[in-house]
């Protein structure tokens, strides 16, 4: 599918993920994502419990959702949802989708930002197939992640190349407790670092 950046397609573009923490490559997507798209916004949604990841976030629901917050601070069209971390129970795209839907009502169009890892098994996803109804999906091609071409996808996807930052968090999180701070504190934007090091996170 082709991008159609005009910004009066009222877009609200969801980008979730744990944030454990939010970081510079996060916030390279997330002004990618707003510049590429036209979007009227970009919603940055950290996860409650999410139920693909193999183990839970290091850091609590509120912090990360605060570490996110302070990071996209001063960003134009990017914003936080706590959307996921109010909710009860574990994390699905699908009752983010409507529940934003609820909220920002139906005028507008719904693009659900991915990872190319991440669509190619979008079909194990709960109420997969009501979701891709829901929603348009975006593919972020990541650094070093094979991109599963668009055609062999079974359902209408926009592809996104996205910036070339190669960060991650469980890196990021080893800097912290490894005592490189000065390492960690260039990863991440600058509120994130004091709130980190002020919470003695990931220590």
């Amino acid at each position: 599918m082709a991008v159609n950046g005009g910004a009066d397609r009222r877009r609200i573009v969801v980008f979730g993920g744990t944030f454990d923490p939010i970081h510079n490559g996060h916030l390279a997507i997330a002004r990618c994502l707003r510049d590429e798209l036209g979007a009227e916004k970009v919603l940055v949604v950290p996860a409650g419990r999410p139920w693909l990841r193999d183990g839970p976030p290091v850091a609590a629901a509120e912090h990360r959702l605060r570490m996110a917050e302070l990071g996209i601070e001063g960003e134009d069209r990017i914003e936080v949802s706590d959307v996921d971390v109010i909710r009860d129970g574990t994390t699905y795209s699908i009752d983010t989708i409507q529940d934003l839907r609820e909220h920002y009502g139906d005028a507008r169009e719904y693009i659900l930002a991915v990872g190319s890892d991440a669509a190619a098994t979008l079909h194990r996803w709960h109420r997969y197939e009501k979701l891709i109804e829901t929603c348009t999906i975006a593919v972020i091609e990541r650094p070093g992640t094979p991109t599963q071409e668009p055609a062999s996808l079974p359902f209408e996807v926009i592809t996104i190349r996205g910036p070339m930052i190669d960060l991650s968090g469980s890196e990021i999180r080893l800097l912290y407790a490894s005592g490189e701070v000065a390492a960690a504190a260039k990863c991440v934007p600058q509120l994130t670092h004091r709130f980190i090091i002020e919470n003695r996170l990931y220590q």
